[in-house]
């Protein structure tokens, strides 16, 4: 016999012994209660797997019984099912009010029976299992939430220990998800100078950050070195071409900024906006992207050539990744190079960083970003 179990709920002898002998032959167990408070009594200590629910019975009827199961049985479906006279039409439409699922009409059709019990039962199975998937995808979803916090804290202590923020830098990070795939490292060379890494990985969230990772440490310690930027460019395309795998990469704008100041070489693979603004906040040159993005060649193919521009007091240069430059309106406009430009004439000295952040938003309606956002703004160590 099945473990499956009935209960079935009955004040006629009559009713309930054909009832019980037809559901024993089905293989089900049967458990019998002559009215609703044993019904209850029994739910107490076991629950069945459907019950046949009479209506009109002493002492409990099936009305008050189905209230007080479903109030037992909490977020637990146990499906039930009325046995009611044709006459007690509106008992039945009180009865599924209450909490029932369906009712079945006295004389009890047996083949109606049947199929009622088996659609039942297997819509049973079905929940329960939805409710088993629930509870692991709950278990899951703390797992998953604990360890990318885990991930975060080790990202984000291993990129502050890595980097510094001059007075003449101004810097803004912010992810589409938990985790920025947009990164900025700034080092102080041996020189007197500074090495400045503006990175944005493929995609964002947790593995975007990841693919940051072998180029923060890479960057970093060549620059510690001593090494020139050029060859830290190719140093970590070369490790990042070796570790990341197919599809993945790193849009970076690498800048060595001569010691006293009065250079700038940029190399440039991948990021719509390098733009240096002379004193009157007018653009004086674009930087733009002429290199495939690192990781992309094999080190035979790469071109670690870098544009030199003259630097004065009082030019500033702003670089931001796609998170501001393809940052659209309710039309699907872009905000572009032309939204960055007059938000820093309009922030024009003092307020470059913030004007561009504000108009970007202000663009995109109120809307979310749908991508990392990084912007710097670096002022002349000498301003």
């Amino acid at each position: 016999m099945s473990s499956t179990t009935i209960l079935l709920v009955e004040d006629s002898a009559t009713n309930r012994y054909f009832i019980e002998q037809f559901i024993m032959e089905l293989g089900y167990r049967c458990v019998s209660a002559k009215n609703g408070l044993e019904a209850v009594a029994f739910c107490q200590n076991q629950l069945p797997d459907l019950i046949l629910m009479d209506v009109i019975m002493p002492e409990m009827d099936g009305l008050q019984a189905t209230t007080e199961l479903r109030r037992m049985f909490g977020e637990h479906w146990v499906p039930i099912i009325f046995l009611t006279s044709l006459n007690e039409l509106e008992s039945v439409v009180q009865g599924l009010k209450a909490g029932g699922d369906d009712y079945l009409a006295k004389p009890v059709s047996f083949d109606l029976l049947s199929a009622k019990i088996h659609v039942f039962l297997r819509i049973a199975e079905m929940q329960n299992q939805i409710n088993q998937d629930a509870v692991r995808l709950e278990k899951y979803y703390r797992e998953n939430e604990f360890e990318q916090q885990l991930a975060l804290e080790l990202i984000e202590r291993l990129i502050s220990l890595r980097t510094s923020t001059p007075s003449h830098i101004w810097q803004y990070l912010s992810p589409a998800a938990g985790f920025n795939g947009d990164l900025v490292i700034i080092c102080p060379t041996p020189a007197g100078g500074e090495h400045i890494m503006l990175a944005d990985c493929t995609g964002h969230g947790l593995t975007a950050a990841i693919s940051a990772l072998p180029a923060i440490d890479c960057f970093h310690e060549m620059t510690e070195a001593g090494c020139d930027m050029a060859d830290i460019v190719r140093g970590v395309n070369q490790k990042l071409h070796r570790l990341l795998p197919g599809g993945r990469f790193v849009a970076a704008a690498l800048i060595a900024i001569e010691p006293g100041g009065g250079a700038l070489r940029i190399w440039n693979g991948g990021v719509p906006c390098v733009l240096l603004f002379d004193e009157q906040g007018e653009v004086t040159a674009r930087c733009k992207s002429s290199h495939p993005a690192l990781g992309v060649l094999a080190a035979e193919d790469f071109d670690d050539s870098m544009q030199t521009l003259e630097w004065r007091p009082s030019q500033v240069l702003v670089v931001s990744s796609d998170g501001i430059t393809e940052a659209k309106d309710g039309a699907g406009a872009m905000f572009g190079l032309s939204g960055v430009e007059a938000a820093v004439r309009q922030g024009w000295p003092q307020a470059i960083g913030e004007s561009v952040l504000s108009s970007a938003k202000a663009h995109m309606l109120g809307g979310v970003a749908c991508d990392d956002i990084s912007l710097l703004v670096i002022r002349h160590p000498a301003s």
